[in-house]
């Protein structure tokens, strides 16, 4: 019996060589086996302590973050934004209003904001890099969200 193939099957179909997991026993050639320990090591948290008692924290907070990662203030803004959204889509607009919460005009026009934010963001992304904290677009007008190590991003629909 023949069964159709489903979505899953293409994805499956598509990830290319390098990307895949090696089965127990299969032989893995060097360079592959680099690329693989890289995926998977982006996917674990790193252990963090409080910077004042010294000791091991399981669930960072935002503060802890900010200082074992040296986040510019302009940066903790944005990561605060997002942070307060505990996972769920956090608009753009939110996230202005956080980057210029001390202007009193409220800012720059909103061409220069978003080019400030994005710079901003590719900074924060650079320095998170490894600690298993992210910030990931959730898609066209809906924001950003918090992923933390160990979450799967949902399936996007076409």
């Amino acid at each position: 019996m023949v069964t159709p193939m489903t979505a899953v099957d293409r994805k499956v179909r598509l990830v290319p060589a390098a990307l895949k997991r090696p089965m127990s026993g299969e032989r893995v050639e060097p360079a592959r086996k680099e690329r693989v320990m890289e995926g998977a090591g982006a996917a674990a948290m790193e252990p963090m302590n409080c910077p004042c008692c010294k000791q091991p924290v399981a669930a960072p907070t935002l503060e802890i973050v900010v200082d074992r990662y040296g986040v510019t203030p302009l940066q903790a803004r944005i990561l605060g934004a997002v942070w307060r959204g505990k996972g769920m889509p956090v608009q753009t607009e939110r996230i202005f209003d956080a980057m210029y919460v001390d202007d009193a005009d409220g800012g720059p026009s909103p061409t220069r904001m978003y080019a400030a934010f994005k710079v901003a963001l590719c900074h924060l992304r650079t320095r998170l890099e490894g600690s298993g904290i992210g910030i990931e677009n959730v898609g066209y007008r809906q924001g950003y969200r918090l992923v933390m190590a160990g979450e799967i991003t949902p399936a996007r629909r076409s």
